[in-house]
């Protein structure tokens, strides 16, 4: 395997990284579809290549594991999801599927659209603010009101907005630093400590206000119903390390449940969708709004289907999505050029990969940021062109080189639901407020972490008149 170009003597390549990590992963994207790098005394088999990346996540998935980037996530997100495997990995994902189907998303759009229109409206006007906090405030109301069904209050919204930058920063860092590294009493350890605290805290008070619909079908009714068949409530203990609740076996599984499924378990499984989920849909949205305001013709016709679907009156349409196709397309474009960077995997043993052989333990890194913006595939990779994602473009994509939400069995379980989410977000904000940059002549930099987000997105909102001369602001969605 051909070694990345930059080899700077006992450092190896982590001069690339001098410039920040999007531009390292560009350059060695370019450096072939699959390279080595040396960073420090670790080597790093870079994956740039979409159909590499699929052997990688599809077809060796066996071959490979999570557990040096779970090791990072597992602090805040316990036994959630994202930091279990294999057979558990299967069974949870079997229990919160239903939440994220098609009907049970139907269900939900109406509330995601109220939900929506009422927090940008709480937006500031005429005066210069960061859209990507604003973004986060919104995505986390959409999670705690629409996925998580909860009526908790505002102050327990505001609290998990507060500790979302510091843990995706700290979780950041766990990922790639040594096992002891977490346990020493650094400052940014002990406010990272804090952060999981008050995560906690709030995630308990959404768990007492949860609010299930009718149906049940909500990712916490589901979880409930695994953990406590016939009772609907999730046991109170937390029986990891050798506890376990009472009435509960030692080995922590609850009487005629499924095996693992407690308390703790529901709340490790919404610190892992808050986590994953607020910033990617708040990403997003805040990147699509800064990228609408330098286009304004694309902008209006994204203001025009905001408007026929929240200001037209009428009830709103079955597939709420069917109503937004353009936005979507935006949302899509969105995650294209702004993605997670990369996803780390482990081999687990000696593995052949795109003819070239892994020792085992070796550090896989799918570089995501570079394949989103292979030329090869995307003609003028770096414009911002959602016609990329009509049904009648020139140049449709490989199947293999979009993978915002990941491939094959990890692929992003909610990433139904931010497909939702995100577009009815900004079409809420679009039929409100005409955004434009604070400062014109300030660039916005992107900054490559857990996700791709933009370094202080600062912009002003002018309200837009709606029909009949009232201001857009004070109407509201048409009642499903």
């Amino acid at each position: 395997m051909p070694w990345a170009p930059g080899h700077r003597g006992p450092l190896g390549h982590l001069p690339l990284l001098r410039r920040g990590l999007l531009p390292a992963l560009l350059k060695l994207g370019a450096a072939g579809p699959m390279v080595r790098a040396r960073l420090g005394t670790t080597t790093v088999y870079v994956v740039s290549d979409g159909d590499l990346t699929h052997e990688v996540l599809a077809d060796r998935a066996a071959a490979f594991g999570r557990e040096r980037v779970a090791r990072g996530m597992r602090e805040a997100m316990g036994d959630g999801l994202f930091t279990v495997e294999a057979e558990i990995h299967r069974e949870r994902r079997r229990i919160v599927q239903p939440a994220f189907g098609r009907a049970s998303l139907a269900a939900t759009a109406p509330l995601m659209c109220r939900v929506a229109s009422d927090v940008a409206g709480q937006w500031p006007v005429r005066t210069a603010f960061d859209v990507g906090d604003e973004a986060l405030k919104l995505s986390t109301a959409l999670t705690v009101r629409a996925l998580f069904r909860s009526e908790a209050s505002t102050e327990w919204v505001a609290r998990l907005v507060g500790s979302g930058a510091m843990l995706s920063k700290g979780t950041r860092l766990r990922g790639v630093a040594p096992r002891w590294y977490s346990r020493v009493p650094t400052p940014g350890n002990l406010a990272y400590r804090r952060a999981v605290r008050l995560l906690r805290e709030a995630l308990e008070a959404l768990y007492a206000h949860h609010a299930p619909p009718a149906c049940g079908g909500d990712l916490l009714s589901l979880l409930n119903r695994a953990a406590c068949p016939g009772e609907g409530t999730a046991g109170e203990g937390t029986p990891r390390e050798g506890t376990a609740d009472e009435g509960t076996p030692p080995d922590g599984t609850p009487r005629d449940g499924t095996p693992g499924i407690t308390r703790a378990t529901v709340l490790d499984e919404m610190a892992t969708f808050f986590l994953a989920g607020v910033g990617t849909t708040g990403r997003a949205v805040a990147w699509a709004c800064h990228e609408l305001a330098a286009n304004h013709r694309l902008e209006e016709a994204v203001q025009r289907e905001a408007d026929a679907l929240f200001l037209s009156g009428r009830p709103l349409p079955t597939s709420v999505l069917d109503a937004l196709p353009l936005t979507s397309r935006v949302i899509s474009e969105v995650l294209r050029l702004y993605p997670v960077p990369v996803l780390p995997r482990e081999a687990l043993r000696e593995v052949t990969v795109g003819g070239f052989r892994l020792p085992r333990g070796a550090v896989v890194v799918l570089n995501l940021y570079a394949m989103h913006r292979d030329p090869a595939v995307y003609p003028h990779p770096s414009a911002f062109d959602p016609d990329r994602w009509s049904p009648d473009a020139p140049h449709p994509v490989p199947r293999t080189a979009y993978l915002p939400f990941g491939a094959a069995a990890h692929r992003c379980v909610g990433a139904p639901f931010t497909s939702l989410a995100a577009p009815v977000a900004l079409a809420a904000i679009a039929t409100r407020f005409r955004l434009r940059p604070a400062d014109p002549h300030r660039p916005v930099r992107a900054v490559g972490g857990v996700t791709t987000f933009p370094d202080r997105l600062l912009m002003t909102a002018t309200p837009r008149t709606g029909a009949n001369g009232r201001a857009a602001g004070l109407l509201s969605p048409g009642r499903g």
